[in-house]
């Protein structure tokens, strides 16, 4: 009987074991997003005269970033509190409603089911507080004016006020968000004519200011019964950066480095300030007057400078002191000079004995680095580089020698060097698929420390013609103001030429995928130029070339390009759009 019973008990606890999936398993992932099933007042209700609204859902619900999703038509100074209790979504108004106007309130993708988090996508409640609820609407798109992509995320706003000074004083009448397709709604518009503008509202007060991007229509809109109005606004920023001085480095003993936040429209000053004009109980014993010892180095566009410090006893202190004074930015983006004290303190890493005897060794023995951009494959329109990692102070130009080599035999080249602080260049005729080297002897170059160089060798191999490839693009029409962009496929520009009547001539290009983008250079300076709102000067306009060119090596390609033909906004290839937030135009 036991073994029976053993028997028994064994078989169950197997068949219980090989059955675990059978019975209650939670069905399939909850998907579908909380409903409203009623609310008070009513989604529409006319004449209100309360401060709160309460929407009941068919499920419990939870808030996701209601701050950003939240957006109230008109807006108000204090943004309602909205909050999430259980099944029931409830909004207090903090400031008061105004009479005779319809409300609009936008909860974006705020409101979320609990459990999932499925959002409940464009969610809008609607109300009046007069006899009726206004209907009207606009749409539009807003795209950004350069590369022709959809601004997510920005505001569009309309005025009754017909006042420029409307946009930077006033608030909107009504707003609405552009979505990832950069298309707005602004509804429940009530019959009139307005201005309609697009927003990057940094500062959250529903206007314009100085640095916010933004966008705007030519002319007044008049909205009437049954009219539905599209618009597309062209947006930009406006070239004004703000400039200040982001840092002041020493991370390295002998050199201090200055990092401006654009490139200033003048070079700072400085003088060197004695310990006691900033501390007045310091001692000026030991100090050393670093002034006569600063070599400056400016970069390209003058927003890094690096002040290198040539005197072992300037090096030697810790802290350098330095009243610079520069060009900033104010509050509204005009340019001011201001005068500041600047703090350079070398901090010396902790080492032990044995490494710093290791490294008192290496910079004994420490020659200048040099590199070059000679390589295999080396493009035919490029120019023999070599660079250093601190300044130059001599250059002996017999010691550098530049050779033609065919095979084992070397035959010398006359060239002309052209110096920079940093660097140097070697200027020559040099003929495509051949072979160079360039020999820089030792002790050639000195930098600034006394330091030269160890002998080096560069071998520059040009590629040949037929590794290219070429494009020549002619307009139809002609336009003798557009100029034409060549892209990669990341839509950055690679080349760039005015156009011309007999086509624009783009040489050695490597087989590659590009497309074209062209501009109306307008002000004839050369380059895009945004709008300015003080001008009201929009964008100059861009079109982009439909179809990606491919090319391939040793072919020449000639394409005729009529940019009248596929309207403007579809004329961007799809594998290029991207969503932007604007910011990144600024």
């Amino acid at each position: 009987m036991r073994k029976q019973l053993y028997i028994l008990l064994t078989a169950l606890a197997f068949i219980g074991c090989a059955n675990r999936g059978i019975g209650p398993q939670g069905g399939p992932k909850d998907s579908i997003p909380p409903v409203p099933v009623r609310s008070f007042p009513e989604n529409g209700a006319v004449s209100f005269t309360g401060n709160n609204i309460e929407v009941l859902f068919n499920e419990y619900i939870q808030l996701d970033n209601i701050a950003q999703n939240l957006l109230m038509s008109p807006p108000q100074q204090n943004p309602p509190d909205v909050k999430a209790r259980g099944k029931r979504l409830m909004v207090h108004f903090v400031d008061s409603l105004r009479d005779s106007t319809t409300y609009t309130l936008d909860f974006g993708n705020a409101v979320c089911d609990f459990t999932e988090k499925n959002s409940l996508r464009g969610y809008t409640f609607a109300f009046s507080t007069g006899p009726v609820i206004d209907t009207l609407e606009i749409l539009g798109s807003i795209i950004n004016s350069e590369d022709l992509n959809p601004i997510m995320g920005v505001l569009a706003g309309i005025h009754s006020d017909q006042a420029d000074s409307a946009f930077t004083s006033t608030t909107f009448d009504r707003i609405a968000r552009s979505d990832s397709a950069g298309v707005f709604r602004i509804s429940n518009i009530h019959e009139g004519t307005y201005r309609l503008y697009a927003l990057d509202d940094v500062s959250r007060d529903y206007r314009w200011n100085v640095g916010e991007g933004l966008a705007y229509a030519e002319e007044s809109i008049t909205s009437s019964p049954n009219d539905t109005l599209a618009y597309i606004l062209w947006y930009f920023c406006e070239q004004r950066q703000r400039l200040y001085l982001q840092r002041t480095l020493r991370d390295k003993q002998h050199v201090i480095t200055l990092l401006f936040s654009s490139s200033p429209d003048s070079l700072p000053t400085w003088r060197a300030l004695r310990p006691s004009e900033v501390d007045s109980a310091a001692s000026d014993t030991a100090w050393v007057d670093p002034t006569p010892y600063i070599l400056p180095q400016y970069y390209a566009h003058n927003d890094t400078i690096m002040l290198w410090l040539t005197d072992s006893l300037a090096i030697a202190q810790d802290t350098i002191l330095l009243e610079a004074r520069y060009r900033r930015t104010d509050s509204i983006y005009q340019l001011e000079w201001y005068t500041d004290t600047l703090r350079a303190v070398w901090r010396a890493p902790r080492m032990t004995e044995k490494a710093k005897a290791a490294k008192a060794r290496q910079d004994r023995n420490r020659r200048l680095e040099l590199k070059s951009n000679a390589k295999q494959n080396f493009e035919i329109y490029d120019t023999i580089r070599v660079t250093c990692t601190t300044p130059l102070a001599q250059i002996t130009g017999d010691s550098i020698h530049l050779f033609l080599r065919v095979d084992t035999v070397q035959k010398p080249l006359p060239f002309e060097l052209i110096e920079n602080q940093m660097s140097f260049q070697v200027v020559a005729k040099l003929e495509p698929g051949q072979k160079y080297e360039l020999r820089v002897d030792s002790a050639a170059l000195y930098d600034i420390y006394g330091v030269c160089n160890n002998k080096a060798n560069f071998t520059a191999q040009l590629k040949k013609p037929e590794d290219y490839s070429t494009l020549r693009i002619k307009l139809k029409p002609f336009v003798p103001q557009a100029r034409i962009q060549l892209l990669n496929s990341k839509d950055q520009i690679v080349r760039e030429l005015p156009a011309d009547e007999a086509g624009a001539f783009f040489q050695y290009l490597k087989p590659d995928t590009y497309y074209l983008r062209l501009y109306m250079d307008d002000n004839g300076d050369g380059k895009w130029t945004t709008g300015c709102w003080e001008e009201h000067r929009q964008p100059e306009p861009v079109y982009y070339y439909p179809e990606k060119i491919q090319t391939k090596s040793n072919w020449d390609f000639e394409e005729e390009w009529d940019y009248q033909t596929v309207p403007q906004l579809q004329s961007k290839p799809k594998e290029l759009i991207k969503v932007s937030d604007g910011k990144k135009n600024k």
